[in-house]
């Protein structure tokens, strides 16, 4: 008998609906004991009979009606576990589903683990190991790119490529066993530098998934973009618009700001953490000196740095360049109150120093919103213009292992080959290549690296 889980499968506190999943071999006895339809219990032949259908019934617990619900039965194999499983979905007042989930559990269930019901599809054949994983990706996806790269894996792309491996070594071992097994008759095989050009392609398509998989987690981690310059140019009030609520406090006293202040917000889909720092300039006061260090720092470890110019003020371009020489090089130049700019301000003469910077420059108002949509484009811009996502993919560590594993073996039986080692050496290298392509999409029976990868999921899937 499997033993049967439940639990809640929508996300924690009030909503339209919550449901519960149970999966097991006691999901209908389960049913039929908390399933009524005008107080009379629902039968097992009409379950049966309506399966895969909604059912508009009540949920009851010792004959008293908790919940009017939608109760659907998936039978096996024909459900996400491979096993009977059903849904009850009930309105979503957390202590109605808690309460729900109690009269479950009361009747034979179990709770759940975490990542149990995606554990069991996978181990009923219904999902491999790179499908999974990407589910999990799919539900966590913290940004429009890591969701665009978990459904690329939900979709296959994993198992495509490692299915491509896998083939490719395949007809590698079989040329090297042919060869060795008849190489006494008579029979043409391909030559040594064919089959190591061939052994070459393969390795530099690990290498170039490896390397993909490696951009598109610079993709998916938070971008650091500070808030620099000197004091009163407008940090904390271009702060509090981009993230739409008034976080940084705003004076006209210079050094307002002593310590830098974090934000965190999405641009269309991109993960940023957005900092204000303490304006740049000679102070005595210990305390404020202290924070422009750390703005500092801040600004050095940035992936993008802002920064703001006081354009109400005269400029004059020798003395500010001179100046800040330091800390310009691959800044995006906001310069900020056109509103009331200075006569002395032209953006042609920040231009002049665009190359030898490598400077973009916009011009905004924080207190008009002036130049705001142009400044968030080239942000944006900034962010995104390293790589394309669209041809790249995701791998997780247990992935990404398996693959530097299977790129090592075909280095190591090149080598081989190059020093004039037999095929009864250099295959050895294919076997263990092709037990580590096995591990990407899932022969894995180790019970512990099973619980290590399901763990990361959330109770309820």
């Amino acid at each position: 008998m499997i033993d049967t889980i439940a639990a809640l499968s929508t996300a924690q506190g009030p909503g339209a609906i919550g449901i519960l999943r149970v999966s097991g071999s006691l999901v209908l006895p389960i049913s039929l004991a908390v399933l009524e339809r005008n107080g009379t219990p629902l039968t097992q032949t009409f379950i049966q009979n309506q399966k895969r259908s909604a059912i508009f019934c009540d949920f009851v617990e010792n004959g008293k009606p908790l919940d009017q619900i939608v109760f659907i039965y998936y039978p096996a194999p024909n459900s996400y576990t491979g096993e009977d499983l059903a849904e009850f979905q009930l309105h979503g007042n957390p202590i109605l589903l808690k309460r729900a989930l109690h009269v479950l559990l009361e009747k034979g269930a179990r709770p759940a683990d975490k990542g149990e019901f995606t554990k069991r599809a996978y181990l009923n054949g219904k999902i491999n190991l790179s499908g999974a994983e990407a589910i999990s990706r799919l539900i966590e996806a913290r940004s429009k790119y890591e969701l665009e790269l978990a459904q690329k894996n939900v979709f296959g792309e994993i198992t495509k490529l490692s299915s491509k491996i896998r083939s490719d070594l395949i007809s590698l071992k079989a040329e090297c066993e042919a060869e060795i097994d008849f190489s006494t008759e008579d029979l043409t095989f391909e030559s040594l530098e064919e089959r190591k050009n061939r052994m070459a392609a393969l390795k530099n398509l690990c290498s170039k998934l490896i390397k993909d998989s490696e951009r598109a987690e610079s993709f998916i981690l938070q971008s650091t973009v500070v808030l620099y310059g000197e004091p009163n140019t407008g940090k904390s009030s271009l702060m509090n618009v981009l993230i739409g609520k008034d976080r940084s406090i705003i004076s006209d006293v210079p050094g307002t700001t002593r310590d830098y202040i974090a934000e965190e917000l999405s641009l269309d889909g991109i993960p940023i953490r957005l900092v204000d720092t303490a304006g740049i300039r000679e102070t005595n006061d210990t305390i404020e000196r202290m924070g422009i260090e750390r703005s500092k720092r801040e600004a050095d470890s940035a992936n993008v740095k802002l920064f703001l110019i006081d354009t109400s003020l005269p400029f004059e371009k020798e003395t500010f360049f001179a100046k800040h020489k330091d800390r310009l090089f691959g800044s995006l130049i906001v310069a900020n109150k056109i509103d009331a700019k200075h006569p002395s301000w032209q953006m042609e003469s920040v231009h002049n120093f665009k190359e030898e910077f490598q400077l973009t420059i916009s011009e905004i108002s924080c207190k008009t919103k002036q130049g705001i949509p142009e400044l968030l484009e080239l942000l944006k811009s900034k962010l995104t213009s390293k790589d394309d996502t669209e041809d790249l993919v995701l791998l997780e560590d247990r992935q990404r292992y398996h693959i530097q594993k299977i790129e090592s073996c075909l280095s190591e039986a090149i080598q081989l080959m190059e020093n004039g080692a037999p095929a009864e050496i250099y295959i050895q290298e294919i076997n263990v290549a092709l037990q580590e392509i096995g591990q990407v999409n899932g022969t894995v029976e180790n019970e512990e690296i099973l619980g290590r990868i399901f763990s990361k999921f959330c109770v309820g899937k």
